[in-house]
């Protein structure tokens, strides 16, 4: 029988983190009151991945994970403590690698490779372009670096660079044989024979794959020899030109490349899921998982990836039970509303940010991203930042894709009398102005027409383009939106699919990957799905968001931290309190500024660090304080290399890194830095009860709300972490099962383990596990606190089961509320068993200001 979906409780798994290390924690999660574990990618991924999301064989679980065997005690012991298990699986994309046998078959045999369909390749442009030298062919070759072996286990002729290979053809393995049978007599003439058999304009039969390798593989010590001899001595510039693959210098990869590419990242390949085979191939294994029993449910990343969202979620849940759990990973913007797919919802990226949003104070960050403005650090729009952001990454790392959409958009401009007067160049300048004006991460075609919803942000696009672009460029967009629109034609639809598998990582990388490493004015607003412009949320607006999501009976994922979150929770809770006194922080950074000037060094006659990176640096240190050289060096490495201003991943400034990497190290541990340091403790003390109360606050409202509370690994205690890999740091289970078997009072004093977090936790997951239907089916209503300013207070109904929340938001030091009197009486608070009542308007104790209060009847 199915486990009812309550709670779910993230874990990393890695070769430091195995099934059978999971195994051991199952009672305490049990223990901690969850109902599900969810599992990251658990399929075979590169060795030593730490993620999971670079798979390489779909059909098998990890060995570095523990294996069938590990998996297996993973489900019984999940099983036997009553817990459900989600897997996370990846449709979207396999990593390009040699120990991916699929692409190995694919470069080997091309378009005749049985796996030639699973991968998204425009074989019209040639060659797969392999954008893997650090050097040009020629130089490369002129060095010696590349080489040609006999690998006799895998029975194929390798080309070699360094630890890189890839297989020659069956016709040069064929001419190979040729070559050695000259010498080992006709022996070999029929392997040749059958090496060339392979190549053809059909598909290759497999048996006749497995054939000719075993023949290869089978042949003997002297045969073996005469073919090692006809290897040293072929002619590798000549065979390198008349493989099914390319191999280009690195930076070709920007604009030659031939094949999708998962965002930017060269390395992993898009899979074309959209055919129904290579669906089957690819989730065969988890779909056994999921009739066998094993599994409960299937978390889908980065769905915005595949090329038809709405038929995929359809396709799935056909495959499954319909009380299968599937969750997809799925970045909504603002007021963007869910499509009506047959999922049980998502993972919440959405809600955490309006949680988050709840304990920014707009004018404290306005005042805050006003001063930047006022020093020039910023431009004064975030919509502009974030267009600036986009039009670069489309420029810089996007060109082959946005190049192959210019194509399409000659095709759809032939012949047409609407774009007789567009060139090549106005079309794609059209193109790329919609794809930064884009308001959404995508929209769900293939016909844009097919829907109203999805024509909207087209539209919107346009509207931008027209108001802010050259009037040519704007002319060039809105006949493209116009000849989209209406027309269901082939061209036109692979022009959609092409560009909604565009706008979103162009989306992605612009905003979550760039700008929220520049628009650092509150750092801690800058998360997956956040909002540039308008980063907190009202109550009233609050209130709406899930008095809607309760009616529609989401089940969405609610967390408040994953493995893609830039900040913990608390790291977050401490900088959210900034905007509450924002000139007091303006002001601590003019006098830090002041105290470290001595720290600074000049790079290319500017002060490093600059202004943005300077401000980030002491917002880390506050948010994750204590914190060690080596986790902030690390940190800030990313922060630059993502910003893209001063540093990039691809052309590292190493000397403006090493200033800013010695100018932190020297506030963290510095002896000329101690004054620094005592101010900043005294910062940290300052803010720090502000942050626990809003700490405790948006937990107690992540496991109360309608949907499915989400905890990331180790979150139950305090967390402040930074941006993986820091959020991904091994887990002591062992304190927070020692926390978990303590009966102390709840309190918010001053103990750093986050007992008060832990026991709320628990405290909510066992209510939850006690009144299931009414936090699954109960309504949301708002509750109208008497002078509430900075509180948020809600019921939650279900037949006579009722829930009432208050908590608050926005946070400073008192009490400040009185119970309103239309709250009856009966109401007992579950986290400290005392009894509330609203008609004696007591104040709400500093010290512990939260009801979490229960009645019946």
């Amino acid at each position: 029988m199915a486990v009812p979906l309550r709670a779910t409780y993230r874990l990393q798994f890695h070769k430091g983190f195995t099934f059978f290390d999971a195994v051991s924690q199952v009672p305490y999660l049990s223990r901690l009151g969850i109902s599900h574990v969810y599992a990251s990618p658990i399929l075979m991924a590169r060795p030593g991945s730490t993620h999971g999301y670079d798979g390489i064989d779909p059909s098998r679980i990890n060995p570095e994970l523990g294996g069938e065997d590990g998996f297996s005690a993973l489900v019984s012991a999940c099983r036997a403590a009553g817990l459900g298990l989600i897997i996370d699986i990846v449709p979207n994309h396999l990593a390009v690698d040699s120990l991916n046998p699929l692409w190995m078959e694919v470069l080997e045999l091309g378009r005749a490779a049985p796996a030639a369909s699973v991968f998204d390749i425009d074989w019209a442009k040639g060659p797969i372009v392999l954008p893997t030298l650090g050097k040009t062919l020629n130089d490369a070759m002129g060095a010696g670096e590349i080489a040609l072996r006999v690998d006799w286990e895998s029975a194929r002729i390798l080309v070699t660079y360094f630890d890189n290979f890839w297989p020659l053809r069956a016709e040069s393995v064929s001419a190979i044989l040729q070559m050695a049978s000259e010498k080992a007599g006709p022996s070999l003439d029929g392997l040749a024979n059958a090496w060339q058999a392979l190549e053809g304009p059909s598909q290759t039969l497999p048996d006749e794959i497995l054939r000719a390798r075993r023949g290869l593989r089978g042949l003997g010590v002297e045969a073996r020899r005469h073919v090692e001899d006809a290897v040293a001595r072929e002619d590798i510039g000549h065979l390198l030109h008349r493989q099914h693959w390319l191999l280009t210098h690195w930076r070709a990869e920007s604009d030659r490349l031939t094949y999708r590419r998962f965002f930017n990242i060269t390395g992993l390949i898009g899979v074309r899921v959209e055919d129904h085979a290579v669906f089957e191939r690819i989730h065969a294994r988890p779909l056994a998982m999921v009739r066998a029993g094993e599994v409960d449910g299937l978390r889908i990343d980065h769905i915005d990836g595949l090329a038809d969202p709405t038929a995929y979620c359809g396709q799935l849940r056909r495959a499954v039970k319909p009380d299968t759990i599937l969750l997809i990973e799925k970045i909504l913007g603002r007021e963007e509303p869910l499509r009506n797919w047959p999922i049980t919802g998502t993972t919440g990226y959405e809600r955490l940010n309006d949680i988050n949003g709840l304990f920014v104070d707009p004018d404290g960050w306005r005042a805050l991203d006003g001063y930047l403005v006022s020093r020039g650090a910023l431009a004064a729009e975030p919509e502009a930042r974030l267009a600036a952001a986009k039009a670069f990454v489309l420029r810089t790392s996007f060109v082959a894709e946005v190049n192959k959409l210019g194509e399409l958009a000659l095709r759809l401009a032939k012949d047409d009398p609407r774009a007789a007067d567009f060139g090549p160049s106005t079309l794609r300048d059209g193109i790329v102005a919609l794809l930064i004006r884009f308001p959404v991460y995508r929209s769900y075609g293939p016909d844009t027409g097919s829907d109203p919803a999805d024509h909207a942000p087209w539209e919107a696009a346009l509207g931008l383009v027209t108001e802010h672009d050259n009037p040519w460029v704007a002319q060039a967009a809105r006949f493209l939106v116009a000849r989209v629109a209406k027309t269901t034609d082939t061209i036109a639809e692979e022009f959609v699919r092409r560009f909604q598998q565009l706008s979103g990582p162009a989306m992605a990388k612009g905003l979550e990957d760039t700008e929220f490493y520049r628009s650092v004015a509150l750092s801690s607003v800058n998360e997956v799905g956040g909002d540039l412009a308008q980063p907190w949320r009202s109550a009233e607006e609050f209130h709406a968001i899930f008095t809607a999501r309760a009616a529609e009976g989401r089940q969405d994922l609610i967390p408040l931290a994953t493995h893609d979150t830039k900040r913990g929770p608390e790291t977050r809770a401490r900088i959210n309190a900034l905007s509450l006194w924002p000139q007091e922080w303006i002001e601590a950074f003019e006098s830090w500024h002041e105290i470290n000037a001595p720290l600074f060094k000049t790079v290319a006659g500017e002060a490093a660090p600059d202004p943005i990176d300077e401000w980030l640096i002491y917002q880390t240190l506050l948010g994750a304080w204590p914190i060690s050289v080596e986790r902030l060096s690390e940190y800030l490495t990313k922060a630059m290399r993502e910003a893209k201003r001063r540093s990039f991943w691809e052309n590292p400034n190493e000397e403006y890194e090493a200033a800013v990497q010695g100018f932190a190290k020297a506030l963290v541990q510095g002896k000329t830095s101690e004054a620094f340091r005592a101010q900043l403790d005294r910062a940290v003390v300052a803010v720090e009860p502000t942050a626990r109360v809003h700490a405790i606050a948006q937990t107690i409202l992540q496991l109360t709300l309608p949907g499915t509370p989400d905890i990331y690994q180790g979150t139950e205690f305090w967390d402040r972490s930074l941006v993986d890999p820091d959020n991904r740091r091994p887990v002591d289970y062992a304190a927070r099962a020692a926390v978990l078997a303590e009966a102390s009072p709840l309190s918010l004093a001053s103990r750093n383990d986050g007992f008060a977090k832990l026991t709320v936790t628990h405290r909510l997951l066992a209510l939850r596990a006690s009144e299931l239907a009414l936090f699954q089916h109960g309504d949301y209503r708002a509750v109208a606190l008497a002078g509430g300013a900075g509180w948020l207070g809600f019921t939650r109904s279900h037949g006579d089961r009722h829930l009432l929340v208050v908590v608050p938001t926005r946070w400073s030091g008192d009490g400040g509320l009185s119970l309103p009197p239309e709250v009856e009486t009966g109401w007992r608070d579950v986290l400290t068993g005392v009894e509330v009542a609203a008609a004696d308007g007591r104040k709400r104790d500093a010290s512990w200001p939260f009801i979490v209060a229960t009645r019946v009847g």
